[in-house]
């Protein structure tokens, strides 16, 4: 063991945090309400106005690149256009 290794051990165990401490974080990071269904950031009670934003959303993150690559292509002085 090296002696750098050495010396972070009494290091860390004299900052250890106390057990009580640990209790309540524990129980605090466990309790939820959410209830059934409940476990994304955002709301699609109305499923149909939910899948036209998702469609949305993931049509214009995959249209992107091809988009660029046009621009690219055929701007003045693109690649199409010498």
């Amino acid at each position: 063991m090296t002696s750098l290794a050495r010396s972070a051990i009494p290091t860390l165990r004299a900052i250890r945090i106390p057990p009580s401490t640990l209790r309540w974080s524990r129980r605090r990071m466990t309790h939820t309400h959410a209830a059934e269904y409940n476990n994304v950031p955002f709301d699609y009670s109305n499923s149909r106005t939910f899948a036209i934003k998702c469609a949305a959303y993931m049509g214009f993150g995959f249209a992107l690149p091809f988009v660029a690559v046009g621009w690219q292509w055929y701007k003045p002085g693109g690649y199409k256009n010498p």
